[in-house]
């Protein structure tokens, strides 16, 4: 019970001071407003950055105590820490000491990189390091006004007022009270949120986990889909938000105990009236719909009727994804810094792919629930489309050449998915160099050669699939391919006399002709005039590569052929 009654106390001493951090924002307001010249502007701008420099010290005094912690067993490092420590003794203008330390800082971040100190400590070195200051705003601003206070009596009145009615607005039992007569319009502890599926629906909200104990664990439910569960709390509108967060807080504790509310209360008679009152946002008396719901007829044995269903968004659930996706794809995560610097990491790197983002609202996102405020409003949803058909490569035997427009479809869908359009492109800079009567210098030649290899390493690929088909290894006698493509297609054709044909004739310079008149028709143009002079420069640039490819190609048959015979 003291628990509960301390969880109390926090509440309204977080609210009050909340609500007195309100209160000194806006009476900082109108003196940093950059539109008005107010009289304390200049001296407040001073004492900010006086204020931001001395933070910045004490916290990076912290961060040195802390280093100082694992560095001891390096008299060197320790040496260079304590050196920055003891700047802190010396007589030292705040700026002039932030300055010194940051130099510091970077000598001690070079020294530990060259240390023998173990993995381990260097990587801790790094986290404390990157820790970036979190400001205390109440605490930063109560000082700022303090100093004003010094030059400005209307200050201090007006510190004091805010204080005042902050302490007003969470007198305790004013405002349980209040709270009481308003629990109604809460509900909390609940997974699945029906605001989620409709924002201005008064449906009803559900506790799924309410059935943990009578749901088999072989169901995909709920409460079967993670160890733990955040619970949310909903309201009819934002401003029952600090209600809903006091009754999640406490739980049904104050239902149910009358000594957890009695130090707050007039009377007995007042405790049980609060805990009815409350005991609503925990148990709404009867579960119903709404107009603006979703709503299903699931059909039941035949002539049995139907059973009209609610689909209700997991608001718990939703958050348990987000939560995961948030910390995978964090940069600042070891694994993730090791990928970005493509360096090796024993840690597994998780990457949620395809995925979409659903917004439940666009400016208000805790008018749905507090979790949903928690997320900006957005739920993340995973790709539920369909497998991806993927073509079954099969032997080309009714093709009369494999050089043809269903190559060229390949070519470019392949191409698509590294943003590339080389047959596009090659098209377009030759149109370029025609209308505005360029040379083809240095430059623009090797842009041709990229392309001509881009489109040539799609052509190998699709190639190499074929040369794969060892179940369908001879298709190529029965095919209407012209006998240099056999050759290239169908290397390990068991006839004799096809094989000495491929050892002793030049089929490749067929191949590079075909592939040269190939890119002339993928790239034909009525603005161009595509002859032999361009065939000759294709097949230039093409015939290295294949030959490359051959050589590549011929040792990794032999390999795999050895390696089937043993």
């Amino acid at each position: 019970m003291e628990n509960t009654q301390q969880v109390i106390e926090d509440f309204f001493n977080d609210k009050i001071q909340e609500s007195i951090s309100t209160g000194y924002e806006e009476i900082l307001k109108p003196i940093r407003d950059k539109k008005k010249n107010h009289k304390h502007k200049e001296y407040l701008e001073k004492c900010t950055k006086e204020a931001d420099v001395l933070e910045s010290n004490q916290w990076l005094r912290k961060k040195l105590d802390k280093l100082s912690a694992f560095c001891g067993s390096d008299a060197e490092l320790f040496k260079l820490i304590q050196k920055s420590i003891d700047l802190y003794q010396e007589t030292l203008d705040p700026n002039e000491l932030k300055t010194h330390l940051a130099m510091q800082f970077k000598a001690l971040k070079k020294e530990i990189s060259k240390s023998q100190l173990p993995e381990q400590d260097k990587k801790s070195f790094e986290k404390i390091e990157t820790e970036k200051l979190q400001s205390d705003k109440f605490k930063k601003n109560k000082r700022l006004l303090e100093i004003l206070a010094e030059i400005d009596p209307e200050i201090s009145i007006a510190m004091g007022e805010a204080k005042k009615r902050a302490q007003e607005k969470f007198e305790r039992n004013t405002w349980i009270n209040e709270a009481a007569l308003k629990a109604g319009e809460v509900s909390v502890g609940m997974t699945h949120i029906a605001k989620l599926t409709h924002s201005s629906t008064r449906a009803s909200n559900i506790d799924a986990t309410a059935f943990d104990k009578n749901v088999s664990k072989n169901l995909v439910v709920t409460v079967n889909c993670s160890k733990e569960l955040k619970k949310d709390f909903a309201y009819s509108s934002a401003a029952y938000a600090q209600i809903a967060e006091f009754l999640q807080l406490t739980g049904k504790e104050i239902c149910t105990n009358p000594t957890a509310l009695k130090p707050y209360a007039q009377d007995d008679v007042q405790i049980i009236e609060w805990q009815e009152q409350f005991n609503q946002a925990f148990n709404e008396k009867s579960k119903s719909s709404h107009i603006l719901a979703k709503q299903v007829y699931f059909p039941l044995l035949p002539e049995s009727g139907y059973h009209l269903l609610t689909p209700l968004i997991s608001s718990s659930l939703a958050q348990v994804v987000d939560d995961r996706i948030w910390e995978a794809r964090r940069k600042e995560t070891p694994v993730n810094k090791a990928r970005a610097d493509k360096t090796f990491s024993t840690e597994v790197a998780r990457m949620f792919l395809g995925t979409a983002v659903l917004k439940m609202t666009q400016t208000n996102h805790q008018n749905v629930s507090n979790l949903n405020g928690k997320r900006s409003g957005k739920l993340i949803l995973f790709p539920a489309i369909p497998p991806q058909w993927q073509t079954q490569t099969k032997p080309p035997i009714h093709l009369k050449t494999i050089f043809n427009k269903q190559l060229a479809t390949y070519v470019i869908k392949q191409l698509a998915t590294q943003d590339k359009e080389p047959l596009t492109e090659l098209k377009n800079l030759l149109l370029a160099i025609k209308s505005n009567k360029l040379s083809v210098n240095l430059q623009r030649k090797q842009l041709i050669r990229e392309h001509i290899t881009d489109i040539a390493d799609v052509v190998f690929d699709y190639v190499a699939q074929i040369q794969g088909l060892k179940q369908h290894i001879g298709w190529s006698q029965a095919s209407q391919l012209p006998a240099h493509q056999q050759y290239w297609l169908d290397p390990l054709r068991p006839d004799e006399d096809f094989q000495t044909a491929k050892a002793t004739l030049d089929w490749s310079s067929d191949v590079v002709i075909d592939f040269s008149k190939w890119i002339n028709r993928q790239i034909k143009h009525k603005q161009l005039t595509l002859g032999t002079a361009h065939e000759k420069q294709w097949q230039k640039l093409f015939t290295p590569l294949l030959r490359e490819f051959n050589a590549l190609a011929e040792t990794d048959l032999e390999t795999s052929t050895l390696e089937e015979q043993a």
